[in-house]
């Protein structure tokens, strides 16, 4: 197949659990079909990885883009624009005219069957591609991260911003996911969601995936070690209202239990707020941004994923089960993954819960290498990207057989609208 791939992200460095599932899928799915990516490309920050990114496709057409730093000026007049639209301001965000049209020039040039777009922020960008089937590659639930926004607002003008873009993206999600011709979810439950509640008929989903030879432990987790580890960029919200939740609920109750406690939390870009709370502990080391998270895994006793937002799958959960370390997880943490709670990973809603099944596992080394090594053995017989990858293109190819199928048979060839 000939597959033109939209992804308004450049993907390198593979720093999020987007970038990693889509830069991993690509990076498989070449290796079968001629992939052409259509992307945003800033000059000086991206440069150094071109040619990283040119290796995973068959052709790469970077787009010239820069993206207001979170926080500036800029990026508070962008906000302050995208509120007077009815789309969602994420979706606003990731929509440029000149990226739409590099996509539009693409499928002009070129016999393409099958246009895909990665993200449904991303969808507006597709207004204009029809006469071909179209896939949406969906990796949350976007309605569900909002909802839990507002749920866990920390203050009024917070909680009605998150409210009217749940309405909005609500709305706008439900109409893309009906809008292209197939979508591909992270997993069942984000698929059935999908389908209960947005009507979409033409949707599944593929297995989360991790590099089983790059995440593979060295070493035991430390038998006496209190050290705890979290692994997430820390300018996706969801990630640092984990940390702020753990550290302002859950930690004090872990003092209590297991009083040589301490935290390591990896990813980039952590906020001032996340910082100065952070600061107030000497228990809690903030990396931001590094190369390897492997020895911060390795010298870990076990890891925390503490969400209480988010959709899709955590691919941060599956890369501390391929290096062998138990995992204390809520349920939103390792919401839509395949797991034997007790076995290979330990749920934990509520900060008293959490703080409990921490402390224990710290305490008993032969239980939290027992988990580890259970955890090690479910993501090597289900979860390598080799696998999710030729699920991908299978589905892939599906789109393009139903699609054809459709037109022979005298339906419109022109997909839906997307508006």
């Amino acid at each position: 197949m000939k597959i033109l791939f939209l992804s308004q992200r450049f993907l390198l460095p593979m720093d999020t659990g987007g970038k990693i599932r889509t830069g991993k899928i690509l990076e498989q799915l070449s290796r079968q079909h001629e992939v052409t990516v259509v992307g945003n490309f800033d000059p000086v920050k991206d440069a150094p990885h071109r040619a990283a990114m040119e290796a995973l496709c068959h052709r790469y057409v970077p787009v010239s883009w820069r993206e207001p730093v979170r926080g500036s000026v800029a990026f508070y007049l962008r906000l302050a624009r995208h509120l007077l639209s009815h789309h969602p301001v994420t979706a606003l965000n990731d929509y440029s005219p000149a990226l739409e049209q590099a996509l539009l020039d693409e499928l002009g040039s070129a016999q393409f069957d099958l246009a895909l777009c990665d993200f449904v922020q991303s969808a507006l960008l597709f207004r204009q591609v029809k006469g071909m089937p179209r896939l949406l590659f969906q990796h949350n639930v976007e309605t569900r991260i909002c909802e839990r926004h507002v749920r866990n607002a920390g203050n009024a003008f917070s909680r009605a911003f998150w409210q009217v873009q749940f309405e909005r993206m609500r709305r706008f999600e439900g109409e893309m996911v009906r809008a292209f011709d197939a979508v591909i979810a992270v997993s069942a439950n984000d698929a059935e969601i999908f389908r209960r509640e947005f009507g979409a008929g033409h949707v599944d989903p593929i297995p989360t995936g991790v590099d089983l030879d790059f995440y593979a432990s060295r070493q035991q987790a430390p038998a006496d070690s209190g050290n705890i580890v979290f692994c997430g960029s820390m300018d996706w919200l969801p990630n640092e209202d984990g940390i702020r939740y753990f550290l302002d609920e859950i930690a004090p109750r872990l003092d209590a239990l297991h009083p040589t406690w301490t935290l390591t939390v990896v990813g980039r870009n952590p906020s001032d707020a996340l910082r100065a709370a952070a600061a107030k502990s000497s228990r809690v080391r903030l990396t931001g941004w590094v190369d390897d998270v492997r020895p911060y895994l390795e010298e870990a006793a076990l890891c925390i994923v503490p969400l209480r937002i988010g959709g899709g799958t955590r691919m941060k959960i599956y890369e501390a089960m391929a290096m062998s370390r138990a995992v204390v997880s809520t349920a939103v943490g390792a919401e839509g993954l395949d797991f034997n709670d007790g076995v290979d990973i330990r749920l934990a809603d509520d900060p008293a819960a959490f703080a409990g099944a921490v402390a224990g596992l710290l305490a008993d080394s032969v239980a939290r290498d027992a988990m580890g090594a259970a955890a090690r053995r479910l993501v090597e017989e289900h979860f390598g990207w080799e696998r999710v990858a030729r699920v991908f293109g299978d589905l892939c190819g599906e789109a393009v057989t139903s699609w054809r199928a459709r037109q022979a048979g005298g339906a419109d060839a022109a997909p839906a609208r997307v508006h």
